[in-house]
């Protein structure tokens, strides 16, 4: 059906289709035929321009339809593609040929669109596989080659230095390398690897140089498994109910039936076709793609992009929200939030020393260090003879002064990372820095509180300390750390599948991204995987916005139910009609627009419906 797109790329894929040409030309013929003048060509008896051009856009796009429900039916499956055909049959036996166009031409345009949606899957995993080098260095007999990381095995050793990514599960050997690892936990923050430390695929080692052993490559790898939960939990994700297909595999035999009990109660053929004729779906099936549409333009307005309507469905009757901690709930970067001082120097002497030895550095505790430093308007100094020691810290000369900034544990219990400065061999302070909560987190979740959700948790791959913290700053009272991406999907397991709704921005989000019923992605700084596999992006990364998307889709979903019951009715009070004599024809297709048109119009009130923003 129209507007269920799963992916941001769907519609290049279909501008690329010859599938699309085609439906377009077909569809093109219509108007073309009403700026024709119907007179003045006829190609056989009572075969006019018009007809012409509507039979060949009918040809073109109905005829499709009407192969696929003979093998439905041969395969006793009935669904929406039986009852357009009866339609469009029915229309055509009327000789009402610009109705029986119309409805072909809408429905093979959303054919063409679930068919472009069905590799939405296949473009998140590639984006995963490209996150690993094809090749690598190896070491073999003592000298470094280069191989494809397809040959590794498992035992062979790799060197990883600074800017490389690494390709494999392994054990580092002997060396010091600090590791992003935040393709896997989703912490900004690199962790030092030593000796008998583990490493992962598809991290990046950013500073320092060690050897590795590896353990596991390809599909047993890290990263590996990351594409397997999201090729299973596509396969698993739920999905909203086809209420079409449901309507038609009772509604067509119900129209069939009663169009040949009228004929054999009155044998009048017209009140048979009409009763044909008034039962076309159309208003049904405009119900909810007219809806959806209207509803996914709204929140466009917004700078949110939503990829299908039965994503904004989920959010209505939503149960529970989970979210990610960093880069969803947080900024995603470390910011100095305290400096202790131990001696003499003050705030702004330490953080000037500090700054003076990190500011070539592009570690993310550096750059912070050099951000409050500029933030203060401290003055920074240049700084000789400066060594980074991975794992350890930096150190260089400010002055005649010997400064070494350090990280330390100490803090750590209290959710901070801490470096300490050192001058001359003596600690001067201590500069305390954590991922900070967004400014509009807090007032989101209590929105989204507000608005009826209950349950609302934080699964994140971080430790305890920092997670229970932000966790508490911002209301949520339910939170769980150190948890991997197989581990957030078994938390999801727990939580149930009462329309649960994740919210996350990394690779280690992609799978619960996909498992949830509807997966919303950070979109200004989020990872390219998560982008691909939600279901929903919130492009300016406003948390507030969430609010919004239910108030959004409750009344989409309230329009929606509206619209079929309008069609329902409409649908059966002509049926009646229509089988008592009191339509003919031509009225029952007029009937049958004035009900299309009420959807239309109801549901393209979503557009300007003003709904309160937190």
């Amino acid at each position: 059906m129209i507007g269920r797109y799963a992916d941001l790329n769907v519609y290049q894929e279909i501008f690329k289709s010859d599938d699309f040409y085609k439906v377009v030309g077909g569809s093109a013929l219509i108007p073309i035929s009403l700026l024709a003048k119907p007179g003045n060509i006829s190609f056989l008896p009572y075969l006019t321009l018009v007809d012409a051009l509507l039979l060949l856009s009918i040809l073109i796009n109905g005829v499709p339809i009407i192969i696929n429900a003979v093998k439905g039916v041969m395969k006793r499956q009935v669904n929406v593609d039986e009852l357009v055909s009866v339609a469009v049959i029915a229309c055509v036996i009327n000789g009402n040929l610009l109705e029986a166009a119309i409805v072909s031409g809408i429905m093979v345009f959303g054919a063409l669109i679930e068919e472009a949606v069905s590799d939405s899957a296949r473009q998140a995993i590639q984006k995963l596989i490209e996150i690993t080098p094809k090749k690598t260095l190896i070491e073999r007999e003592g000298k470094e080659t280069s191989v494809r990381v397809s040959d590794i095995q498992i035992g062979d050793i790799l060197p990883i230095r600074a800017g490389q990514v690494i390709a494999v599960d392994g054990l580092i050997l002997d060396g010091v390398g600090v590791v992003d690892e935040s393709t896997i936990t989703g912490e900004p923050i690199p962790v030092t690897k030593r000796a008998g430390d583990r490493v992962f695929a598809g991290t990046a080692c950013v500073d320092g140089f060690a050897r590795i052993r590896t353990v596991k490559v390809g599909a047993d790898a890290t990263i590996g498994k990351i594409i397997a939960l999201i090729s299973a939990a596509e396969d698993s994700k739920t999905r909203s109910s086809k209420m079409v297909d449901q309507y038609a595999s009772w509604f067509t035999p119900v129209i069939l039936a009663a169009s040949v009990l009228t004929y054999l109660l009155t044998w009048d053929v017209t009140r048979a076709i009409t009763v044909l004729i008034v039962g076309c779906p159309c208003s049904f099936l405009l119900a909810g793609p007219v809806s959806t549409v209207a509803a996914i333009g709204r929140a466009a307005r917004l700078g949110i992009l939503v990829k299908g309507g039965q994503y904004l469905e989920n959010i209505a009757g939503a149960t529970i929200f989970c979210f990610d901690k960093t880069g969803t709930i947080t900024r995603g970067k470390p910011s100095v939030v305290e400096v202790i001082t131990c001696g003499t120097l003050d705030e702004h002497q330490i953080l000037s020393r500090a700054a003076a030895v990190e500011r070539k550095s592009l570690h993310p505790l550096a750059l912070a260090v050099v951000a409050r430093a500029n933030e203060l308007n401290c003055l920074v100094k240049e700084a000789t003879d400066i060594q980074s020691t991975p794992g350890k810290g930096i150190s260089g000369r400010v002055d005649k002064e010997n400064i070494e900034i350090v990280s330390v544990d100490k803090y750590a219990d209290k959710g901070f990372t801490t470096v300490a400065l050192v001058v001359d061999g003596t600690t001067a302070g201590y500069l305390l820095m954590e991922d900070l909560p967004r400014e509009t987190a807090r007032a989101a979740v209590q929105a989204i509180r507000d608005a009826g959700i209950r349950q609302i948790a934080m699964i994140s791959g971080d430790q305890e300390a920092p997670v229970g913290k932000i966790a508490r700053q911002v209301g949520i009272t339910r939170w769980v750390s150190c948890q991997k991406p197989e581990d957030k999907l078994a938390r999801l397991a727990e939580y149930g599948k009462g329309n649960l709704i994740y919210v996350g921005d990394g690779v280690n989000d992609a799978p619960a991204l996909k498992a949830s019923d509807t997966g919303i992605a950070m979109g200004l700084k989020g990872s390219d995987v998560a982008l691909e596999t939600a279901d929903i992006v919130l492009m300016n990364d406003d948390l507030t916005q969430l609010s919004f998307l239910i108030g959004l889709s409750r009344r989409m979903t309230r329009i929606i139910k509206i619209n079929i019951g309008i069609s329902f009715c409409i649908n059966f009070l002509s049926v009646a009609a229509g089988a008592a004599g009191l339509l003919t024809p031509v009225w029952g297709a007029v009937s049958h627009n004035i009900g299309s048109i009420l959807v239309v119009v109801l549901a393209s009130s979503i557009r300007f419906t003003k709904i309160k923003v937190v």
